[in-house]
């Protein structure tokens, strides 16, 4: 047997473990990472629906009930970079644990606020409570997955935005028909039986999750060596492309800024539907609580379904912000669609369907574009910062959507200032589609095999 025929059969059978090893990855961490994500998404935006009931029961203005649904994320952007550090610090299973308890427990007292003040203090505290969350698992991820798989896990992960917008959506409504159990009302009870499952699995994160490859039992150790292995030639290959970032440097790189207004865009949109959304379509034909969940449930079931085969197209492309500047287009468009139509409720919400569906799908394909030019301690805080800078469009959207459903008294003229903020992310992911930068993984892969070898 040549030379050749030998190394191409060792190439190969590397190749065979590190396959096996993503689809155990993939498949044990994925969906139950999609669980916690999930349950977190419920507990900040389910005020959407207990909205219904609630500003009339405490007598809460819209624009004051958009300040204190928003206001989530000055307490998110505060603490979310401190709070990555320290997962970096004292390792996923402990840090991720701590913080599912704190906002559950927050989440479920919600319940008993008594007016506008307590609400956006209890919406404040839990902004507190679950910072770190979203990006401490995006870092985690980091350590598991090679570039070429993390678009992948991100779209499992991510999944559970719109699964968990449709499950929520007639659960809320029917726990709001619930009146009298316990002696609450409707609104109480959606904010307290949906923040006691952060604290259950809480402990199945403490007791099952594992911090590291070389932590995971269901890994044999070839598996283990070749994530590790595969991970830091990775991170050799992009710190001699460019350059190794140091902690302070984080906050001042025009790369990290560029990819802040993007996600601002795209954050504006999500939280701004996640928490108008049940409002708009009750409004288009005054439905009862119950209907309006099943029709709310219907946009993010059809995103659920396009996610992730529009996450494999867009790798089999190869170059990521085009497909998000796609997308970005695509939900742009529905939106604008969507007013026009509001005198036809169907036709409305189908385009509502397609707009979400899009937006949805770019989440996982962002978030594979800043592992490109971060890693180590600066890829810990880079990821919080963009997450947190650019979720101030999570106060700056439900807000702003306030603002206008009590100026012009509907809701549905939010959808335009969402869709101006949808074409600005579009026009830079078109941007940055010509950049070396971030122009996906075909370059970067034969560099880190090169390293590596």
């Amino acid at each position: 047997m040549s030379g050749r025929e030998t190394l191409a059969q060792a190439r190969a059978a590397e190749d065979a473990v590190g396959a096996a090893a993503m689809k155990k990855a993939i498949w044990r961490l994925g969906p139950f990472l999609g669980l916690l994500y999930l349950v977190a998404y419920i507990d900040r935006n389910n005020a959407g629906f207990a909205k219904l009931e609630m500003t009339a029961a405490l007598q809460i203005t819209e624009a004051a009930f958009g300040f204190a649904a928003g206001i989530f994320f000055i307490g998110y952007l505060l603490f979310e970079v401190p709070s990555n550090l320290l997962l970096e610090k004292f390792g996923a299973r402990k840090w991720i644990a701590r913080i599912m308890i704190s906002w559950g427990i927050v989440a479920a007292l919600t319940a008993f606020v008594q007016d506008a003040t307590q609400f956006a203090i209890a919406r404040f505290i839990l902004g507190i409570a679950e910072a770190g969350f979203f990006p401490g698992v995006l870092l985690y991820l980091t350590l598991w997955f090679p570039r070429q798989y993390r678009t992948q896990v991100l779209a499992v992960f991510v999944l559970s935005n719109p699964i968990a917008n449709a499950v929520a959506a007639p659960l809320s409504g029917w726990m709001l028909e619930l009146h009298g159990l316990w002696g609450l009302e409707g609104w109480q009870l959606v904010f307290l039986l949906q923040g006691v499952p952060a604290v259950l699995l809480a402990f199945v994160v403490f007791f099952w999750l594992p911090d590291r490859p070389q932590d995971a039992r269901w890994l044999n150790p070839a598996e283990q060596r070749w994530i590790t292995d595969t991970l830091a030639a990775e991170t050799q290959a992009t710190e001699q492309r460019h350059g190794r970032l140091r902690l302070g440097e984080v906050f001042l790189n025009g790369r990290l800024w560029t990819l802040i207004v993007l996600f601002f865009g795209v954050v504006f949109g999500a939280y701004g539907l996640g928490m108008w959304l049940p409002t708009i379509v009750k409004s288009m034909g005054d439905f009862s609580n119950s209907t309006t969940g099943w029709l709310v449930a219907l946009p993010n079931l059809c995103a659920a379904l396009v996610m992730l085969p529009w996450e494999r197209a867009a790798r089999r492309q190869g170059n990521i912000p085009l497909q998000i500047g796609i997308t970005l287009s695509i939900t742009a468009l529905s939106l604008i669609a969507a007013v026009a139509a509001q005198g036809t409720p169907v036709l409305a919400l189908a385009a509502l369907c397609v707009g979400m569906s899009a937006l949805f799908s770019t989440t996982p394909l962002f978030w594979s574009l800043p592992p490109m030019v971060l890693t180590g301690t600066a890829a810990a805080a880079g990821l919080a910062f963009i997450n947190s800078v650019g979720n101030l469009a999570g106060f700056a959207g439900p807000y702003a959507i306030g603002w206008i459903s009590e100026t012009t008294g509907s809701a549905v003229w939010g959808l335009l200032l969402i869709s101006g903020l949808t074409l600005l992310g579009a026009t830079i992911a078109f941007v940055l589609s010509r950049r070396s930068d971030f122009t996906t993984a075909p370059d970067l892969a034969v560099e880190a095999s090169t390293a590596r070898r």
